[in-house]
């Protein structure tokens, strides 16, 4: 066979296999966001069927979906506060996670702070909230910082501001993810901040800053002793818990 049939044989071999692995591809995508549909769904039923008779917990409208927290973070907060029963709560990121943590430390009389860096959605976020419950917002600024080579966006100086406190229950939902050790302002807090009892929980743990970022975390208390256990919870986003082991049902939910 002459050399340049055999390359044109080839090409078109070659071709062909690319074509059919790259609709193999889409299928799988496709399929991977029918399933994360499902999910989103299920926890959305399992969502609404906790907090239907929920006494602090009064108001209960959400915006969720896009760049809001998911039903799937919702379900495992709200269960959280429930059944761990927090009074030293930090948040990252204003937004729908926050109407159900400030509501929960008005009934309990618990301490809840939520760092964010934009006034005009601070005041926009307090404005046109339902309830008359209040909301302790921390305005922090934005920082990229560099951390082990990478530059990564995170808030000013929250060992700083938070120095002398120990929380229970963290939330990371903020600020807007980078590419390498996302939200990485956890990192650093991970190293002193936590109470004895603990919880974090991380949001978009599907994106590999996050996951990266997560990694380090959990090296931080290796590193100190501390005992911990995880679980990684999907639905149409995937959030990241860790706690310590006398909270492991949390990691059951």
């Amino acid at each position: 066979m002459p050399i340049k049939k055999k390359i044109t044989k080839l090409i078109w071999r070659i071709c062909g296999t690319s074509h059919l692995e790259k609709q193999q591809h889409q299928l799988r995508q496709e399929m991977e966001k029918i399933s994360r549909t499902q999910w989103e769904l299920y926890q959305a039923t399992r969502f609404h069927d906790s907090i239907v008779d929920s006494p602090w917990l009064k108001y209960k409208s959400f915006s969720l979906g896009g760049w809001a927290a998911d039903y799937g973070l919702m379900y495992t907060i709200f269960r959280t506060l429930n059944a761990m029963k927090p009074m030293n709560i930090l948040e990252f990121g204003l937004g729908q996670t926050s109407k159900m943590i400030h509501q929960y430390a008005k009934y309990f009389n618990a301490n809840a702070i939520t760092c964010e860096h934009d006034k005009n959605w601070v005041e926009f976020f307090t404005n046109s909230k339902d309830g008359d419950y209040p909301v302790n917002v921390q305005l922090m600024n934005l920082r990229t910082i560099q951390y082990k080579g990478y530059d990564t966006l995170t808030y000013e100086d929250c060992s700083n501001v938070f120095s002398n406190q120990r929380f229970d229950l963290v939330l990371v939902d903020g600020p807007f993810g980078s590419s390498h050790f996302s939200r990485s302002q956890i990192i650093d807090l991970a190293k002193s901040n936590l109470s004895q009892h603990f919880c974090i929980i991380i949001d978009d743990f599907e994106r590999p800053g996050e996951q990266e970022t997560m990694e380090e975390v959990q090296n931080i208390l290796k590193t100190n002793n501390t005992p911990f256990c995880r679980r990684v919870y999907s639905a149409e986003k995937q959030h990241m818990l860790i706690c310590s082991p006398n909270l492991e049902f949390l990691t059951t939910m």
